[in-house]
Parts: C-alpha cells; sequence; structure tokens
C-alpha cells in the first residue's frame, strides 16, 4: 500500500478557477508529483507541472481534481480555451482505480466512470467541504454589501433568509459585527436554533414587516423565497445580496419591474477566497484518497 506521506502519489488538477492553481499548489507541498491543465495561472510549486493536453495531464494520475462546479452553462470550466477540457475525453484518460473529485457531478458521468473501475468524490456533496466554504461565502456576500451600500453594516437591520449552512454561518457573523440580525427559516427546528443562537427568528406573518424595514436583506435559501408579492415590502434603496444557487432565490424581472436591485452572487469561494478554498478542497480530496486507500490497498 502507497504511504500519502511519500513523493509516489501523481495528481491532476484540470480546469476551474483560481481555486484550482491553490489546490495544485497544495498537492505539490504534500509531496505528490501534480500535472495541471486549463488552469487560469500557473502555480508556483516545484512539484507542479504543465501538462500538454488533458490526456497527459490524466494519464498517470491516481488523484484527479476537477472543477466546482464540474460544468458551467453546460461546459466544463475551462473548455472556452482548451478544446479537449471535454467529459468524453476525461472518460477516456481517466486511469482505472484513480479517483475523480469534483464538484456537482452528473449522474450520468458519475455512472460511467464508476463502470470503468474510477471512484468519484463530490465536493458538493461532502458536509465537511460544505462546511468549510460557508466561511469564505458568509465573507463575499458580507464584502459585496459594504461595497453595494452607503450605510455602514455595523448596528443596521438585516434579514437573513434561510438558516441551513450559509445562514448559519452569515448570520452569526452579521451578529458579530453588531447588526441587528432577524432571521426567517421555514423549517421550526432551524428557526429554534437561530432563536438558540441569540438571533430574532421570525414567524411567516412577520415577515413582510420586516422586509419593509431592513436596510440588507441576504437570501441563502436554496429556492425561491421573494416573489412578487414579497419583493413588494422591499424599499428600492434596500441592499439585497441572493446567494443560492440558479436560478436564484427570488423573482428577478419582477424584482427589476419593481425598481429593485439585487445582486445573484454566484461562485464566492472562488472569487473571494480562492486560496483557503482551495486549501479545502485539497485537504478534502486527500481525506477520500486516505480513506480509499486504507479500504482498498494500493490504487
Amino acid at each position: 500500500m502507497k504511504d500519502l506521506n511519500r513523493h509516489s502519489w501523481k495528481a491532476a488538477v484540470t480546469g476551474g478557477d483560481m481555486r484550482q492553481v491553490y489546490v495544485a499548489e497544495a498537492l505539490g507541498e504534500k509531496g505528490f508529483s501534480v500535472m495541471v491543465y486549463g488552469l487560469p495561472k500557473d502555480p508556483e510549486q516545484e512539484q507542479v507541472k504543465k501538462a500538454s493536453s488533458l490526456k497527459d495531464a490524466l494519464e498517470n494520475a491516481d488523484l484527479v481534481i476537477a472543477p466546482v462546479p464540474f460544468r458551467k452553462e453546460g461546459r466544463i470550466q475551462g473548455q472556452d480555451f482548451y478544446i479537449d477540457l471535454t467529459e468524453e475525453n476525461f472518460l477516456k484518460y481517466l486511469k482505472k482505480g484513480s479517483l475523480f473529485c469534483a464538484g456537482g457531478i452528473p449522474e450520468s458521468f458519475h455512472k460511467k466512470v464508476g463502470e470503468r473501475g474510477i471512484r468519484c468524490f463530490d465536493f458538493l456533496e461532502d458536509s465537511f467541504t460544505a462546511m468549510e466554504n460557508t466561511i469564505a461565502t458568509a465573507e463575499g456576500a458580507v464584502a459585496q454589501a459594504i461595497i453595494r451600500s452607503p450605510e455602514n453594516l455595523r448596528g443596521s437591520l438585516c434579514l437573513v433568509i434561510g438558516y441551513g449552512r450559509c445562514g448559519r454561518t452569515l448570520a452569526g457573523y452579521l451578529q458579530n459585527m453588531f447588526c441587528r440580525t432577524m432571521v426567517w427559516e421555514k423549517d421550526r427546528e432551524k428557526a429554534a436554533q437561530a432563536k438558540a443562537a441569540g438571533l430574532q427568528a421570525l414567524e411567516e406573518r412577520e415577515l413582510p414587516h420586516a422586509l419593509s424595514l431592513a436596510a440588507f436583506i441576504f437570501q441563502t435559501a436554496p429556492c425561491v423565497v421573494l416573489e412578487k408579492e414579497r419583493l413588494k415590502y422591499i424599499r428600492k434603496d434596500t441592499c439585497i445580496i441572493d446567494i443560492a444557487s440558479l436560478p436564484g432565490g427570488l423573482d428577478y424581472p419582477a424584482a427589476q419591474e419593481l425598481g429593485l436591485s439585487p445582486l445573484h452572487l454566484l461562485g464566492i469561494p472562488g472569487k473571494y477566497a480562492p486560496k483557503a478554498s482551495g486549501e479545502i478542497l485539497a485537504l478534502a480530496a486527500l481525506g477520500k484518497l486516505s480513506e480509499s486507500v486504507q479500504q482498498e490497498g494500493a490504487l
């Protein structure tokens, strides 16, 4: 069985945003021989080398880290500039027994690589990665709120919609910045957790009034919560930050019609904290690789 502390492991880091640069550097620092392809910038680490093609990167790799999300607008991130970054080529060149890591891996792709003896690890389904990334998400949302509003965030009335992983971390940040923080969460247990954390947990009947008062609204729920009837309560000068995945957590055509200016903030970890987020991805991938080695022996 190989030892993860030895320099015998080979990894490939392909496509994506700046997080991938830091993933490659983190793996190189752990002693991996790393090949990169389709990254926005060349990593600065002696163990990291640039591949000439996707085939060159993948064919000997024990560990492959692809973008988060794997596909964006129907294409793998980086495919616009590296045309061989396709699902078909990944399937063609991935080594049997390797571990493939990415975010939002399509079910059809997952099935096909499994049939070829390749293991998959989806970062977006991993609770450790998801929870760690809420820090970058919360900080990015707070940063944009400060930039977009003429008001101070400290002492302001803030409304956080949703108290899942991201909502919980974000509400905690706002609370620590001495914001008057309200939370609306339809799940009774999560709402109780918000109340136990010292936050003002709202009933649904209280939401319209809260929308009319809030200087900052952070929409974190993974569904459309702010429909037109609710948007009507919001002032035009309210700063609205929506961090829900596509298609977002509010009715954007209705918001425009009402003169509101919400910001749909996507891919926050890669934009605001790529180094920290990349290191989190590398750590999660190494944890999964170590687990696989312990369970199944050498790759």
